[in-house]
């Protein structure tokens, strides 16, 4: 069985639908979803209620770290400060550039602290000690500027020497004076965030009876997916995607499962056809392969990551018809799932 998972590609009836999506409509039957107030898409998807975790453990299980008992584990955030002010770095480190990263964030490792490595800009920290303390988000951070968000709490000095010592290591490197004189802003703070404590997840590879293989760009997908007993592979967004290397992975496996990350949506008359035509790409070869070889399809798309759409690939006698767009959010003959049973669908 393969599942496609589209988060907020549902538009409404007078929006510029992609083509692959009559496909789909033309060849499913289709279910609703809406979340509970204490579900999250992420954790539904892989059939589990009531769960939440912190976005440090949950990236420190995508990195592959098996931390220590007790530890408190940081997202941490590669970002550009100049002054008070905090910014996104606009490109990606190059290769050379993550290679000097690596090397520096190591000097940052102390007795209690211990750097995890990642990839981009994402990174995790993990404290052997346990600090109540108050980060905040990229997001509070660029808005505030780097002085109203410092860490405040027990264990504050720690985490923010952390912080004075990644700016003073990586402003001394060569690659941010050649970024500067590009005109580009340099990667010159580990920012920690999102800290918290790894929790017991249930093991739904157990309860499912096969540890399904969870493609992802977000590290929470990834780390959740590991977490759970399944395998968790890295992919990129969407404009990245290798699609004929991706179709064959899916059609591979037994079970499998691709969370797709669209990025900005935004997109020009030019983009968005050139979207259109690389949606059609993945899904059209699926549609036929799933009529060849008789095995199981399914498509999850969501609005607002609160409410979607689940269509199943059935037989011509099984079909609906129901339209893969916003307008079957709000059609009362469209029956409902919960997002849950995902992956106990019998089809």
């Amino acid at each position: 069985m393969a599942i496609l998972v589209l988060p907020r590609l549902l538009t409404d009836a007078e929006g510029i639908l992609p083509p692959a999506f009559e496909s789909i409509a033309a060849r499913t039957k289709t279910f609703q979803f809406q979340l509970e107030p204490d579900e999250f898409f992420g954790s539904a998807l892989l059939g589990h209620s009531n769960l939440h975790l912190n976005q440090g453990p949950l990236t420190v299980a995508a990195l592959g770290m098996n931390p220590p008992d007790g530890s408190l584990q940081f997202h941490v955030s590669l970002v550009s400060l100049a002054g008070n002010s905090v910014a996104m770095p606009p490109a990606l480190p190059t290769k050379l550039e993550s290679n000097q990263i690596r090397q520096q964030m190591a000097r940052l490792n102390t007795k209690n602290l211990t750097v995890v490595f990642g990839e981009g800009f994402d990174h995790a920290l993990v404290s052997e000690r346990t600090l109540e303390i108050r980060t905040s988000r990229p997001s509070e951070l660029i808005e505030k500027g780097i002085d109203a968000s410092a860490p405040e709490g027990d264990g504050e000095k720690e985490i923010r020497r952390f912080i004075d010592d990644s700016v003073n290591l990586l402003a001394e490197q060569e690659f941010n004076a050649r970024r500067i004189d590009l005109g580009v802003a340099p990667i010159n703070l580990c920012w920690p965030w999102g800290q918290g404590h790894r929790i017991p997840v249930p093991n739904r590879a157990l309860a499912v009876g096969y540890p399904w293989r969870i493609f992802a760009r977000s590290l929470s997908n990834r780390g959740l997916a590991k977490l759970s007993g399944f395998r968790p592979e890295r992919m990129a967004t969407f404009s990245d995607v290798n699609i004929p290397a991706l179709l064959n992975e899916l059609k591979s496996e037994p079970k499998s499962m691709a969370i797709f990350d669209f990025g900005d949506l935004a997109l020009s008359e030019e983009g968005t056809e050139r979207f259109h035509a690389k949606l059609g790409e993945l899904v059209d070869p699926l549609l036929e392969w799933h009529i060849d070889s008789g095995l199981p399809l399914c498509f999850v798309a969501t609005n607002d990551e609160r409410q979607g759409l689940v269509s199943v690939c059935v037989k011509l006698n099984e079909r609906d018809h129901f339209p893969f767009d916003e307008r079957s959010l709000t059609e009362k003959r469209v029956e409902s799932i919960l997002l849950t049973h995902l992956l106990d669908l019998d089809v």
